[in-house]
């Protein structure tokens, strides 16, 4: 488990001056990776961090990525932790100003890609309040099925629809079933929905066969993204049984540009959560000490919406620190079987959502399935998303002792189908 270090000072400051805005995601204390190039560029993606409101081409510290940030997933946590030290090293100490800022970008003024190529991406179920909030809506007398608080449920999702930030998501077509029909039609969604979620990038991967220990699995963790799984309910709602969902899934997933690392993290670990009376404890294999005392991490995403006549509304916010089963947790069950994985495969945490009704995560949370639409501040109303609406997933960790730190946006506009 990573250590706090001189990284994490709460009073660095950098001499890029926006990175020491209160407001800012990317202070000194967060230095995340990810890919640019320069707008009108047609070139490959480079690596990069972000401080302030801009960019550093990570070559400013002798390090190449160029493509994708898979290579450097690869390499484990030393090296990672060694190129954020050098990272921490040259933007706040004023002598290496000279030599580094000729490798400083304005944000506005490049191109953020996807960065991973994710050869496999599962997605998770791990959120109690989501599995029960949904559950009652369709199983009222059995809203969360008895084998949730055994082992982290999940699904193998579609890594070549997994899109960067700003992309554009089409409204899919699928095949739907009418109410009081007993014969489905195909036809574009009706329900386009989101779901609040986060990325788990994996590092250094398994080989097959191979295990991994829940003291071990954070180190096979490169870190974290925003993830949104669109879905679209009322196809999901035909096709799910008994397989589960497929292309009301597979059409588009958005992730957001930039990988938080663990270390970033630190600050802001929490306990594993706490589980109700009378609910079983892990197996042995998914506990530990170590795990229930910092296993978690305290993260708190928003969902936001803007509609062509909206321009900004909050749907919900909720912590992470509140889904049932943690990261680590993730990691091991995946690989408990010897499943391998690979470097920049992507494991979605499932839903966030938390205690409050404002702490849903997902549309059908929110309008209970349509029959309570969210009323917007300028009187519109939403039991799923509207073609023209976009919507932005974003993040914060915040603690008094340390610098806040935030993930960017994950972010997609709806367009009418074709």
């Amino acid at each position: 488990m990573i250590k706090l270090n001189k990284t994490h000072n709460p009073d660095l400051k950098s001499w890029v001056t926006s990175a020491n805005e209160d407001t800012t995601d990317f202070p000194i204390q967060n230095l995340p990776f990810g890919l640019f190039r320069h707008r009108g560029e047609s070139g490959s993606f480079r690596g990069c961090t972000a401080i302030g409101d801009f960019i550093l081409d990570l070559r400013a510290v002798n390090v190449e990525c160029v493509g994708s940030l898979n290579t450097l997933a690869s390499k484990g946590k030393q090296e990672w932790s060694r190129i954020r030290g050098l990272l921490s090293h040259a933007l706040s100490n004023e002598i290496q100003r000279e030599s580094i800022e000729p490798y400083l970008f304005p944000l506005k003024d490049v191109e953020l890609g996807l960065p991973v190529v994710a050869r496999d991406y599962t997605d998770f179920f791990t959120s109690y309040y989501h599995a029960y909030n949904t559950g009652k809506l369709f199983k009222p007398d059995e809203p969360v099925t008895p084998n949730f608080k055994w082992m982290p449920i999940a699904y193998h999702g579609r890594a070549s629809s997994i899109v960067v930030s700003g992309t554009d998501i089409l409204r899919p077509y699928g095949q739907i079933l009418p109410v009081g029909e007993n014969q489905p039609i195909m036809a574009p969604s009706r329900f386009l929905d989101f779901e609040s979620e986060l990325g788990i990038i994996i590092g250094p991967g398994n080989k097959m066969g191979e295990t991994i220990g829940i003291d071990d699995a954070e180190d096979r963790i490169f870190g974290f993204v925003l993830l949104n799984d669109w879905s679209a309910r009322d196809i999901q709602a035909w096709e799910y049984q008994p397989l589960g969902p497929f292309l009301s899934k597979s059409f588009a997933t958005t992730i957001s540009p930039w990988i938080i690392t663990l270390e970033a993290l630190a600050p802001f670990r929490s306990p594993a959560f706490k589980r109700f009376e009378n609910d079983p404890p892990p197996l042995p294999h998914l506990t530990s000490k170590s795990n229930e005392k910092n296993g978690h991490f305290s993260i708190r995403i928003e969902a936001h919406l803007r509609s062509e006549e909206c321009m900004n509304e909050i749907l919900s916010s909720a912590n992470y620190n509140s889904s049932y089963w943690n990261p680590a947790q993730l990691v091991v069950h995946h690989a408990s079987n010897g499943c391998p994985m690979s470097p920049g495969d992507i494991l979605g945490t499932g839903t966030i959502s938390g205690p409050e009704a404002s702490e849903a995560g997902a549309m059908l949370e929110l309008g209970q399935m349509g029959a309570k639409p969210v009323l917007l501040s300028n009187g519109e109303q939403r039991g799923a998303l509207n073609n023209g609406d976009t919507l932005t997933l974003c993040a914060r960790c915040s603690d008094n002792k340390f610098r806040a730190i935030g993930f960017g946006e994950a972010s997609g506009k709806i367009l009418q189908e074709k």
